[in-house]
């Protein structure tokens, strides 16, 4: 009886190659949406500043980070401001995972910005992760 190959089916790697792979999804859990989660980020008193970017910071028991934008008419009319929020929800969706973790949870965050000529992507996500970083280097006054 001749030998038979196995066939695999296309498209399969075998398991041991195999990667994990890492959401880069911005679904709504990955959001602030009320009034209330805004103004707990705010009440935490935890903030950074750091080139046109405000960043606001308070920590949460979740898996993963929250983020929320407030851009005000100051920035520039609303095709300015739907650009730049695209650029950070962007920027926030390529760094969600590298952003720091406490051992509870991660952060909520919420961005401002001051007036400025728009920056880059890459600008934007270097921005996030240093004000981000900084901020989890000090302790927080309140929050859970």
């Amino acid at each position: 009886m001749p030998h038979r190959r196995r066939r695999r089916r296309p498209g399969r790697l075998p398991a041991p190659l195999q990667c994990p792979v890492i959401s880069l999804a911005f679904r709504p859990k990955h959001r602030l949406t009320h009034a209330l989660e805004f103004k707990g980020v705010y009440g935490a008193r935890l903030k950074a500043v750091r080139g046109p970017m405000v960043l606001h910071v308070r920590r949460n028991e979740l898996n993963n980070p929250r983020l929320g934008l407030a851009i005000g008419r100051r920035v520039g009319n609303a095709v300015v401001r739907g650009r730049l929020k695209r650029l950070l929800r962007e920027a926030f969706r390529h760094v969600q995972h590298d952003l720091p973790r406490w051992d509870g949870g991660c952060y909520d965050l919420v961005i401002s910005l001051h007036p400025h000529e728009p920056l880059t992507l890459l600008d934007y996500q270097r921005l996030l992760l240093d004000l981000t970083t900084a901020i989890a280097a000090r302790r927080p006054r309140g929050g859970p």
